[in-house]
């Protein structure tokens, strides 16, 4: 999706990532994203993330064909100027050890089992069950909405997407014309469209890309 501002000179393309897809569809995504003037992107460097993150790095790539998000590419190969717009390691623990024990310790426990569970049975179908996603929630995720998450989805999404617009906001500042790419999860891309809302920008372009087919 690429968003404009009638008085502003930058424009931001918007790539709603997924951790799991088809090889081509992040070389296609990467090679347009990166040839921008400016690319933020996400990435938290940290043993509680890597862990959580077993549920889907276990999947059987060769069986499924898929393969995993690629980092970002390197600076020094990059056309675009490449910000991290996420949250350090420190200030990631620090959301982190708000969620509380109990919780976090099902979480650790219940990453590699759905890790495992998925590596066995898992197939394309499977994955794309409930993926789609709207720049609304919708009413299954309202209607999930408890308490006691909340410190969790601060953790992992909320505080993140403040980071991420931070970011943002400091590049849609300029009074240069300027090409800005968001390489960012689909959860986060919520917030950002919301954002640019705000600041007057409108959706001028948008069109579909396969991630996997099944």
């Amino acid at each position: 999706m690429e968003f404009r501002h009638r008085d502003s000179p930058v424009s931001v393309t918007l790539y709603p990532m997924v951790h799991v897809g088809e090889r081509s569809f992040y070389e296609t995504t990467y090679a347009e994203a990166f040839t921008h003037d400016v690319t933020l992107v996400e990435g938290v460097r940290s043993p509680v993330s890597r862990h959580m993150t077993r549920s889907y790095r276990w999947l059987n790539f060769d069986k499924l064909g898929l393969t995993l998000q690629p980092k970002p590419p390197s600076q020094d190969t990059a056309s675009a100027r490449i910000i991290k717009a996420d949250l350090s390691p420190d200030e990631f623990h620090r959301e982190w050890r708000k969620v509380s024990l109990p919780l976090r310790v099902l979480f650790y426990v219940l990453a590699p089992l759905v890790g495992i569970k998925r590596r066995l049975f898992a197939s394309r179908e499977t994955l794309a069950e409930k993926m789609s996603l709207e720049d609304r929630k919708s009413a299954d995720e309202i209607l999930s909405w408890s308490p006691q998450m909340d410190p969790f989805f601060h953790s992992v999404l909320h505080a993140r997407d403040e980071r991420l617009l931070e970011c943002l906001g400091a590049e849609l500042g300029s009074t240069e014309a300027k090409r800005v790419a968001v390489i960012y999860g689909a959860m986060h891309i919520r917030s950002v469209v919301r954002e640019l809302g705000k600041r007057g920008f409108y959706c001028a372009e948008a069109s579909w890309r396969t991630i996997f087919a099944f």
